[in-house]
């Protein structure tokens, strides 16, 4: 199963309108932009593990938040309005303006709140990707594998694929 399809079925109704209170817009905005921003944070995530130093901190973060996904909305819940551990750094190291910036200009969010969206929904897309990791359904080669998660989010959501074609450098 794609990754982004994993970490969609973490977010329920409750989950969005948890998201929701927190960015304080309406439910269907949030579903919009986090349907923009989950393959953003794939897209990152994947144009950062092309280095092999962007291997070993996307790991390590994924590491980090590997039970995330257990309490969905304790870690909705817990994301910080601001970044202030640099966790969107480590998994998006110098693409991190371009996928804010994606998230912004696709989701429609002022930027300050695609920032906390991002922040909220980091963490779940790093457990899932630990959890398929430790479960051996993959490839063994990190960037390859969220290269191939990001092409087919790109492939789902052509709405956004130029977002992602530009992360990926396509």
């Amino acid at each position: 199963m794609s990754l982004l399809k994993t970490v969609q079925q973490y977010l329920g109704t409750s989950e969005i309108n948890q998201i929701s209170d927190r960015l304080g817009v309406d439910p269907q905005t949030t579903e919009s932009a986090v349907s923009v921003a989950l393959p953003m944070i794939v897209g990152g995530m994947a144009r950062h593990a092309a280095s092999p130093d962007g291997v070993a901190t996307v790991q390590e973060a994924a590491a980090t938040h590997e039970y995330a996904a257990d309490d969905v909305q304790a870690t909705v819940q817990a994301a910080p309005a601001v970044e202030s551990g640099g966790l969107l750094s480590k998994i998006f190291g110098p693409h991190k303006p371009s996928v804010q910036e994606g998230v912004q200009q696709a989701s429609g969010l002022d930027l300050g709140k695609a920032k906390q969206l991002l922040l909220m929904l980091a963490p779940l897309v790093l457990s899932a990707f630990a959890r398929r990791r430790s479960s051996n359904q993959q490839s063994g080669n990190i960037g390859a594998d969220l290269q191939q998660d990001a092409q087919d989010a790109r492939d789902r959501m052509p709405h956004i694929g130029g977002f992602l074609g530009q992360l990926l450098g396509a």
